[in-house]
């Protein structure tokens, strides 16, 4: 209790200003059932008289129960200028209860409320720092991929973002407050807009690689005649095949952003083996649309989808497409 006290003064007088002095226990005859739960004392807060009602155990106290042993405590008391509940690690809720009831309390280097002395204060809670990252969301890789493919040099909001990816606004402030926690871009507030400042595609390459992940979630087989040819996007092997001297595979591969599966799967007829006819079909965790040229996906998208490829002829055409870049 001795330490609290110390503490209680430190945090009256920091919180509100005001000295405190804390006088001997109060022995006013009260209940048992009553000193089981609080120990009274004498205070001087600045210099008017109120009673300190000490919680000795915080984890059974109600406040509704409170204000039915407090007209009791009051029965046998004059002389104070009002109490206060001291206390220290209260739960938020109830400490909001006790704001609701107006019950005077002080919550021991968290929250004072206490009107008589016309003083409330709240600590501030500290801004959470963001959990460390280890792969982005499928919507921040987007973001950094548009940055990186359409070499964007002037600084962009979310509503941009949103307008140009599909994505709802909120989904790109959730995105930039990624891509903020994890420095790979400047995040800026100006006025009521928020921009993102990106950096040298190089640079932005190097430092979100290693946190950008496999675009393909999981793949199918079908007859290539029953993919639409407007849905027709080269990826994998095809894709590479077309960017470098890479030799084509047998069968085609494609790539299809995994929310249109369903609506496909309605038609297409998935295939167990290789056949005269198939094609590979890769359902990515974004949409292969975004950024496809010329029929084919992405080239960074593309070389997140292959690089842990064990072909040597593989590996050897994505440095050859990488080089070109």
């Amino acid at each position: 209790m001795e330490a609290e006290k110390k503490q209680f003064e430190g945090f009256i007088n920091m919180a509100a200003g005001y000295p405190v002095i804390w006088g001997p226990p109060v022995t006013t005859p009260i209940s048992h059932h009553l000193t089981q739960r609080y120990a009274l004392y004498a205070l001087r807060i600045g210099d008017r008289p109120f009673l300190g009602i000490y919680l000795k155990d915080k984890d059974d106290f109600k406040p509704a129960s409170f204000e039915k042993h407090l007209q009791q405590i009051r029965k046998t008391l004059t002389g104070y200028d009002g109490y206060c509940v001291i206390t220290k690690g209260l739960p938020g809720y109830v400490r909001q209860r006790m704001v609701a009831r107006k019950i005077p309390f002080v919550d021991i280097g968290r929250q004072l409320f206490w009107p008589e002395l016309g003083a409330i204060y709240q600590q501030k809670k500290n801004k959470a720092e963001p959990p460390p990252v280890n792969a982005l969301s499928p919507a921040t890789q987007a973001v950094l991929l548009y940055l990186l493919n359409e070499s964007i040099c002037e600084p962009v909001t979310p509503k941009k973002l949103a307008e140009r990816l599909g994505y709802t606004a909120m989904t790109m402030t959730r995105a930039l407050d990624e891509i903020e926690s994890t420095r790979l871009c400047t995040v800026k507030r100006e006025g009521k807009e928020r921009l993102l400042f990106p950096k040298n595609k190089e640079s932005l390459w190097k430092h979100a690689h290693p946190l950008l992940q496999n675009p393909v979630r999981n793949g199918k087989r079908i007859m290539e005649y029953d993919l639409p040819q407007n849905q027709r996007l080269t990826a994998g092997e095809t894709a590479l095949a077309q960017y470098t001297m890479l030799t084509y595979p047998r069968e085609p591969v494609y790539a299809l952003w995994s929310r249109h599966w369903k609506k496909l799967a309605m038609t297409a007829q998935t295939i167990p083996i290789e056949d005269d006819g198939t094609c590979q079909l890769q359902l990515w965790k974004y949409d292969p649309a975004l950024f496809a040229t010329a029929g084919r996906v992405d080239p960074f998208s593309l070389y997140l989808s292959l690089q842990m490829e064990r072909d040597e002829r593989v590996q050897s055409a994505l440095e050859e497409m990488m080089e070109k870049l």
